[in-house]
């Protein structure tokens, strides 16, 4: 499970004008930023692959969210207002922690949930998600050119070694 550092707040932080009928996170590790999706949603869902997570979450939030234990977006069907996400997305060049290496450039996990996301996000809805400097955004680039999704930088924190990126990708057609 994933314990929430900088990049948590970063995202609780570039969310909190959101607001709307339902929400998603993906990845929601102790479920601190579904626990806030909470206040500007009235159903807030959140997958993660593993099960300890979710019950973690299940014991911290008193049912008012719901959990889904599957891969990214796999098990649904609904679409959402909102969809964010902080993604493993740390460079695996030595070792693999799943909790934050997103794959072997960094952004194979961010694009696998960006993938996932896409059919469950509403005509006028958002995927908000935290990118780091350190990960080859350029596949990320590539990904929401060919989606033809736009792309805003809503937020950004320089830390010691990287800068936390929080990107908005939405529906091209409401530029």
């Amino acid at each position: 499970m994933y314990i929430p550092n900088v990049d948590s707040l970063l995202l609780i932080d570039s969310i909190k004008d959101y607001s709307g009928q339902s929400a998603l996170e993906i990845g929601t590790g102790t479920g601190i930023v579904s626990k806030f999706l909470l206040k500007n949603f009235k159903n807030v869902i959140s997958t993660d692959i593993d099960y300890n997570s979710l019950l973690y979450c299940k014991k911290q939030s008193n049912s008012e969210i719901t959990l889904i234990c599957c891969d990214a977006t796999t098990a649904l069907s609904s679409k959402f207002d909102l969809i964010v996400s902080n993604p493993p997305y740390l460079p695996n060049d030595q070792f693999d922690d799943k909790t934050i290496h997103g794959g072997i450039s960094g952004i194979e996990k961010t694009i696998h949930f960006i993938q996932s996301a896409i059919p469950n996000v509403k005509k006028y809805g958002h995927i908000i998600l935290i990118v780091s400097s350190l990960a080859d955004i350029s596949k990320l680039d590539r990904l929401i050119f060919e989606k033809k999704m736009n792309i805003k930088i809503i937020n950004k924190k320089k830390i010691f070694y990287e800068t936390l990126y929080v990107y908005e990708l939405s529906s091209i057609s409401l530029s």
